[in-house]
């Protein structure tokens, strides 16, 4: 038996009985109430889509690329491939990536999902309805959490967390679906029917065959200008500066390091709590008025961004001011091209993916009246 659950992307995601016990709980429903994209919505209207769709994606495109890539997976391995999909973002505090500065002692998301994992109902779910371990269950989590211990665990959880594993490859298509842009639509189909699995040196390497180049150069330049034009685009950023602040008005540090505090809250909880506090009247209009503050300048340059800090940082007070530094490379492992033969690096191979080089963006942002002033006493500095 099975359940379908309805997706723009990809017409139907099949879940079986024992996946949507999982799907059912409270702490994955949590999901539908957290946005993929944070406050970006308010810069691409429709981008209203949530990690609760995200992760059915993802283990959709997970058991395409196991099935694709591995040919005939033992149901084991299918099973912990899939659960692994399932469950990689629990851990997502509100508004997702956005908030993730705010977890204690440098924590990230995947750390909060272990916990969550192995200290709720979760846990008791795999024991009892995927017959698993514990040994199963840390077996499944470094999959999920990209933690690998050997060869195996690290082609598997490569497959949920790769440079084009399903992770990826979903919130890529998905984000350009919902903010209504074209850049991450690339050739998913190709570049799935054209990875497989390659021996190399005795181990075990996704990779994609050189007939599916032409996809993967499709698929790194998708991400580059998502990058540069949804994720980093100038009020996002700026958007999501002042949502940080606002919550560090409303809500202590341990609520987001107690397990039981921190799966009640979402998007919904924080912004009512802000909503109900007087105190953040000029925190709310900054987010929801239109009056952030805005752009005067943009760099690539860190030596004169920071010269730039420090002069305006004499001349105006703290609070008028603020300052952002973005940074993404264009793939953080190798990506490997196989030719039949080998496998080679992909830039060996393709001068497009070779050219692309590290997103750096810094810019200055100030208090909205204080613009015109500021913007004129750049161009003198500059």
């Amino acid at each position: 038996m099975y359940k379908e659950f309805s997706d723009p992307l990809y017409g139907f995601v099949r879940i079986d009985l024992r996946e949507l016990s999982l799907i059912d709980s409270m702490v994955f429903q949590r999901l539908r109430y957290v946005k993929q994209l944070g406050l970006a919505y308010l810069v691409f209207p429709s981008a209203h889509h949530t990690r609760f769709e995200h992760a059915l994606g993802v283990l959709h495109i997970a058991d395409s690329i196991l099935r694709g890539s591995l040919r005939d997976p033992d149901a084991r391995t299918r099973t912990l491939v899939r659960l692994a999909a399932l469950l990689h973002d629990l851990g997502h505090p509100p508004f997702s990536h956005t908030t993730e500065v705010l977890l204690p002692q440098r924590r990230t998301h995947e750390d909060v999902t272990r916990r969550i994992v192995l200290e709720s109902e979760v846990y008791e779910t795999l024991r009892r309805n995927f017959d698993l371990s514990h040994e199963d269950v840390e077996l499944l989590l470094r999959i999920t959490l990209g933690k690998p211990e050997d060869e195996e665990e690290r082609l598997l959880s490569e497959l949920i967390t790769g440079q084009f594993g399903a992770d990826r490859m979903d919130y890529l298509r998905r984000d350009a679906f919902f903010c209504g842009v074209s850049y991450g639509l690339f050739d998913l189909n190709r570049l799935l029917s054209t990875l497989q699995v390659v021996f190399e040196e005795g181990r075990r390497v996704l990779a994609v065959h050189r007939s599916g180049l032409r996809a993967l150069e499709n698929f790194l330049i998708s991400r580059h200008f998502m990058y540069l034009q949804v994720y980093f685009h100038k009020v996002v950023r700026i958007l999501s500066i002042h949502l940080v602040e606002l919550i560090r008005k409303i809500l202590p540090e341990e609520s987001f390091d107690r397990l039981e505090t921190f799966l009640r809250m979402n998007d919904c909880t924080v912004l009512s709590r802000a909503l109900a506090e007087p105190a953040c009247r000029e925190d709310l209009e900054r987010l929801f008025g239109r009056k952030h503050f805005k752009e005067v300048f943009s760099t690539k340059e860190r030596e004169l961004f920071e010269e730039l800090r420090r002069e305006l940082l004499l001349r105006y007070p703290a609070e008028v001011l603020r300052f952002d530094e973005a940074r993404k490379d264009p793939y953080d492992e190798e990506v490997f091209i196989f030719d039949g033969s080998g496998i080679v690096r992909a830039g060996e191979v393709s001068d497009l993916i070779a050219s692309l080089k590290p997103i750096e963006i810094y810019r200055v942002y100030v208090k909205p009246e204080l613009r015109g002033e500021v913007c004129s006493l750049l161009r003198r500095l500059v």
